[in-house]
């Protein structure tokens, strides 16, 4: 009976299952939210009021650079990881023997792992590693989820922004616009954090409570620092 093969995963699936992990998308996000919170803060105490428009601006101006140099620096890693790795590869591939192809693992497997490994599993790893494609021929490009996971950071850094903006679009006073976009901030740093801690698998309420303080903490550095 003939197998049906097993459906290939989109572009985007890749980009969440393999490119970017949770933590990438969490520290992007608290990178925007803590960059929000400052330029807001220190353009507000600077300028004695600086207008709507002004904090709207540099806000979304600011995260939209930002994250447009992240997301730059993101392909340039995913393009030495990739040269790395096939190199690696080439090298594994030329090992005279299991031992030394036990030691090249620790490029691709955690040490402690690899220090696990019976000698027949090594072997094993070894020959279907010789069976496969994995480090022969020429290194082939990214393909569209390298675009993608670009595109993923500049809108987590720059989209972040949005919710704490709203009040200065909202709120016809400019202190308490102010205050309810710090008090949105603090609340998403909050949330970020008890995503991580489910994630990691920590008890959610501790870590984002742990988070949303060190969130608070490094934006009050930032100001101290001026921003």
């Amino acid at each position: 009976m003939q197998r049906n093969p097993e459906p290939q995963p989109s572009a985007w699936q890749r980009v969440l299952q393999d490119i970017t992990s949770p933590f990438d998308r969490i520290s992007e996000m608290t990178y925007g939210v803590i960059m929000t919170l400052t330029i807001i803060s220190v353009i507000s105490a600077a300028s004695g009021g600086a207008s709507r428009q002004d904090l709207i601006v540099a806000a979304l101006g600011c995260n939209l650079a930002w994250g447009l140099v992240d997301a730059m620096l993101l392909l340039v890693r995913l393009r030495v990881e990739r040269v790395h790795r096939h190199g690696r590869l080439r090298a594994l591939r030329r090992t005279s023997s299991d031992i030394d192809f036990r030691e090249g693992l620790d490029e691709f497997l955690p040490p402690r792992l690899v220090a696990a490994l019976q000698p027949d599993e090594v072997w094993r790893l070894r020959q279907r590693l010789m069976r496969s494609d994995l480090g022969t021929g020429q290194l082939r490009h990214g393909g569209a989820e390298v675009w993608l996971a670009a595109l993923l950071i500049v809108l987590l850094v720059s989209g972040i922004t949005l919710p704490l903006i709203l009040p200065l679009w909202l709120v016809p006073d400019d202190l308490l616009a102010l205050r309810l976009a710090q008090g949105i901030g603090v609340v998403m740093l909050f949330g970020l954090g008890w995503l991580l801690s489910r994630w990691s698998g920590d008890s959610p309420w501790p870590g984002a409570l742990g988070f949303m303080a060190l969130g608070v903490a490094m934006t009050g550095l930032c100001i101290a620092l001026g921003g």
